[in-house]
């Protein structure tokens, strides 16, 4: 109740000045503008990169200087820390990087958002670049018309760079008539209070406009237009970024575990920076200065100079903390812990991994082999082997010669309990995520949902089995007994080779020599073709209820293996063929 009051006295303040005050009006429409433009921009280089970022952040962080050289790079392109922070967390969630290499990238990423200081103060002030603006808009808008995501994109960069421009020189225009009307100069405090009380006036523009590229746009643009002290637009500065912390903050309340963990390092990073640029304030200050002339910055340039000071202390940062990124990992994994997850609950498919085709390919592809591990544990249960008996190919012919002992396990219980809630949630995942998908990758998003349902029948089909196998291999009639343990060494086999194909790095001879023998394998469990049922029962070894139940129960176990070699084709095979789809956006 609280909340919604102070929104409405928030609009209803808006309102007065916007109605009242014509220069406050022209740089609130500015801001507006500008956050316009950062949303386009954002959007724009999602569809427009076709994967290529992504691929770029997983390839280009093997290590953790590169991770932050790459972060850096990134945002200073798409000049958007909260997109690459969105990446990387869909990232963590299907496992494609560390928790280090992402705390490494977000440290990039913040030396990368200070680029838009440099921009605005280099461009934004010294040429009008509402000329530009317009054209950009227009094509913007005339590209966005296209069917081909490709141009899609470059028409949201377009306009949300047109939007960026034009907000920039709306805020100008404002503050240099706000100066005429009122000079907020003269209002500076001075010393160490009026440093605190600026610092906290940026970092609560930054909660409220939740974003510190804005906050910075504004502090520079009313730093050209006299509003503002030097001294006084650096503490605001500091302020933007401690800010920022809190933004990262209120935004992983809905992430995952990976999120918050990755908000906790930007928090750490940010406070502690922010603690040293405001006990070094002044002696950055002056280095600034004297590192000015060698940027070809001139001694009154203020706006290039908070510019340069901006990133100074962005890296300086990252000098003082690169050595301890793995603590800030071990304090985030102690205070943020991760809840066991029943087989029930999904561990990859994370929302943000929602609009980004090649993340949400590898998200579906990770939650399926999830969904495979979980039936086939219970597909070993019901024939009555723990899976940590199988480890080498020896341990099937000492699991079968062994007396067995039941394992109680009820897979209709466990299908309607755990692994029917975990199918339902990668259905809907995928009929979500297909929305931003080319074609080529949603033929292979096809080929995971099938994936899904032939483990379903798997697991149905074993079930079926389950209740004459637990008979018949306690039987007394040794030929029965024999058909059932053949049926229990060739289900075990195949899923432990299924299983193998996890190990195989896209060896195709190793791997078309074991689906060859497989495919062989099947015809030990064609009872009819061989002629093996024939003489069972002409010799009168099984009675004729007992053959009925092998037949069905060799069909089925047929039809099971069969299966596995299906999963394993495009669950364990196809990994580069999934690399390769995210490389590529081919709208047709």
């Amino acid at each position: 109740m609280a909340k919604k009051i102070l929104i409405i006295l928030l609009l209803i303040i808006t309102a007065f000045y916007v109605i009242s005050q014509e220069n406050i009006k022209i740089i609130l429409s500015g801001i507006a503008i500008f956050l316009i433009g950062m949303h386009f921009m954002e959007d724009g280089f999602k569809l427009f990169s076709g994967g290529t970022l992504e691929t770029v952040l997983e390839k280009f962080t093997k290590n953790l200087y590169t991770s932050v050289f790459t972060g850096f790079l990134t945002t200073s392109i798409v000049q958007s820390s909260s997109l690459i922070s969105v990446i990387v967390i869909s990232f963590l969630s299907v496992e494609l990087i560390s928790l280090t290499q992402g705390m490494a990238i977000v440290f990039g990423a913040n030396l990368g958002s200070t680029t838009t200081a440099w921009i605005v103060s280099a461009l934004g002030l010294k040429i009008k670049i509402s000329v530009y603006a317009m054209p950009m808009i227009i094509f913007g808008v005339i590209f966005r018309f296209s069917k081909n995501n490709t141009y899609v994109g470059l028409g949201n960069i377009l306009l949300g760079l047109g939007f960026i421009f034009l907000g920039i020189s709306y805020m100008k225009e404002g503050f240099d008539t706000l100066r005429s009307a009122i000079d907020l100069a003269s209002y500076s405090i001075g010393g160490v209070p009026g440093i605190l009380l600026y610092i906290l006036i940026g970092a609560i523009a930054t909660v409220v406009i939740q974003s510190s590229s804005a906050t910075m746009a504004i502090i520079i643009t009313a730093l050209a237009g006299g509003n503002i002290l030097y001294v006084d637009a650096l503490a605001l500065a500091i302020g933007a970024n401690v800010g920022t912390t809190v933004t990262a903050v209120i935004g992983s309340l809905s992430s995952n575990q990976n999120g918050k963990r990755l908000a906790f390092g930007h928090f750490v990073f940010n406070i502690i920076t922010g603690l040293i640029a405001v006990l070094l304030i002044y002696v950055l200050q002056d280095l600034v200065d004297v590192l000015a002339p060698y940027f070809g910055i001139r001694d009154d340039n203020y706006t290039m100079k908070l510019a340069l000071f901006h990133t100074i202390f962005n890296l300086l940062g990252i000098v003082i903390l690169f050595p301890f990124i793995g603590l800030i990992v071990k304090m985030s994994k102690k205070f943020i812990t991760t809840k066991i997850k029943k087989a029930s609950k999904p561990k990859y498919l994370d929302k943000a991994n929602i609009k980004i085709p090649y993340n949400a390919m590898v998200s579906i592809q990770k939650e399926i082999i999830h969904l495979y591990d979980n039936a086939q544990k219970a597909i070993l249960h019901a024939l009555s082997i723990h899976t940590s008996e199988l480890k080498t190919s020896k341990d099937i012919k000492k699991i079968i010669s062994k007396p067995v002992t039941k394992i109680d396990t009820d897979l209709n219980d466990i299908y309607q309990n755990d692994l029917k809630n975990l199918y339902s949630e990668i259905i809907e995942f995928t009929l979500i995520s297909q929305q931003n998908m080319n074609i080529e990758q949603t033929k292979y998003i096809s080929q995971l949902k099938i994936a899904s349902n032939i483990i379903v029948k798997i697991l149905k089909d074993t079930r079926d089995i389950q209740k004459n196998m637990d008979f018949y291999l306690e039987s007394k009639n040794e030929a029965i007994k024999n058909e059932y343990l053949l049926i229990k060494e060739e289900l075990t086999t195949f899923i432990f080779e299924i299983n193998q194909l996890k190990d195989i790095e896209h060896d195709e001879i190793e791997i078309s020599t074991l689906i060859q023998v497989d495919k062989d394998r099947l015809q030990n469990l064609d009872i009819i073709n061989s002629g093996r049922i024939d003489e069972l029962i002409r010799k009168e070894k099984i009675t004729s209820k007992m053959a009925t139940s092998l037949i069905n129960d060799s069909a089925n176990a047929y039809n099971i293996c069969k299966n596995l070699l299906r999963i394993g084709n495009i669950l364990f095979i196809r990994d580069e063929k999934l690399r390769l789809l995210g490389e590529v956006d081919e709208v047709k």
